[in-house]
């Protein structure tokens, strides 16, 4: 049996911060799906914790974090380096992948 979120933290939660902090090293953004936030917190929580707790856990590690609710994707970066505004959008499809290449660039408008 897996163990899940306490409020000291734990293996899992540690795991996790470790494999965003790996990631973030070589993009700009870390997106964890569904099946992975719920080793840590589990889906049976309800989802207005579970975000909450999620938002704890960015601040502790010093992220950012976006929420989607769709399949519930955390999009995790570092909080002094935010995601360039509205330049740059990741698209998910409803099973939580990237939509093509994942990236939506937006359009200027005509004047």
């Amino acid at each position: 049996m897996e163990q899940v979120y306490t409020k000291e933290g734990g293996p899992l939660m540690r795991k996790l911060a470790n494999l965003i902090e790996t990631e973030l090293l070589k993009q700009e953004v870390c997106a964890i799906y569904n099946s992975q936030l719920a080793r840590v917190w589990p889906r049976n929580m309800s989802l207005g914790k579970r975000k909450q707790q999620i938002r704890r856990f960015a601040k502790q590690n010093e992220l950012a974090v976006t929420l989607y609710d769709v399949g519930l994707c955390a999009i995790f970066e570092k909080a002094h380096a935010p995601a360039q505004g509205a330049r740059r959008v990741l698209v998910l499809d409803g099973d939580g992948h990237l939509d093509g290449d994942g990236v939506k660039r937006s359009r200027k408008r005509r004047s």
